[in-house]
């Protein structure tokens, strides 16, 4: 949903730099978001929000800096569009598992939890038949996930709080919300393509 169209936007944007860096190797652009997410995870855990924010940011420009790279220079592979999903899946529950050190284990066990069975909701239809690139309902996505992460941060900044309601608390549960929501709907989507 919001995800593809913020897809489509950032890759147009990040296209001519793409091209730039024609001689990286995708592969080793993707390498590079894991520092940067480690890094935004440490301030998660020592509640420097303003410092994970940044962290954050800039390991989501990374991360679709590769597709762009691998767009723009012909050098797609299916290695690397695997190596980048299972990239997305390390960077979003290695800032979940941050939230839960730094003293949010239910409401991060939850995101977790219903994050993977979003992805997992897809993949396992996949497993079942082959089912091509058919677009997949997309509430709660990845990308929508990522944005509940870097609002929640950014509110966190200015108060603790919203509407009596910790503000890190309240940002989990609405990833959770809008993940298992995308896990009905996906689950929905696969009954009716595969009976």
């Amino acid at each position: 949903m919001i995800g593809s169209l913020l897809r489509q936007r950032l890759n147009k944007l990040l296209f001519p730099i793409g091209k730039l860096l024609s001689p990286i190797n995708p592969n080793h652009i993707t390498l590079a978001t894991y520092p940067l997410v480690f890094i935004a995870a440490y301030f998660i855990y020592a509640k420097s929000f303003a410092y994970a924010l940044v962290f954050v940011f800039l390991s989501s420009i990374v991360d679709n800096l590769d597709g762009a790279v691998a767009k723009a220079n012909n050098k797609k592979t299916d290695f690397g569009s695997y190596f980048d999903a299972f990239t997305d899946k390390v960077q979003e529950t290695t800032l979940l598992a941050a939230f839960a050190f730094s003293g949010y284990p239910l409401e991060a066990f939850l995101a977790v939890a219903s994050s993977l069975l979003n992805s997992y909701a897809k993949a396992r239809a996949e497993m079942v038949r082959p089912l091509g690139n058919i677009d997949w309902p997309a509430v709660g996505e990845r990308a929508e996930r990522v944005a509940v992460v870097f609002i929640t941060l950014f509110v966190a900044i200015f108060t603790k709080a919203v509407y009596g309601i910790d503000t890190i608390s309240l940002g989990l549960y609405v990833l959770t919300f809008l993940a298992t929501l995308g896990v009905l709907q996906r689950f929905m989507f696969a009954k009716r393509i595969l009976s």
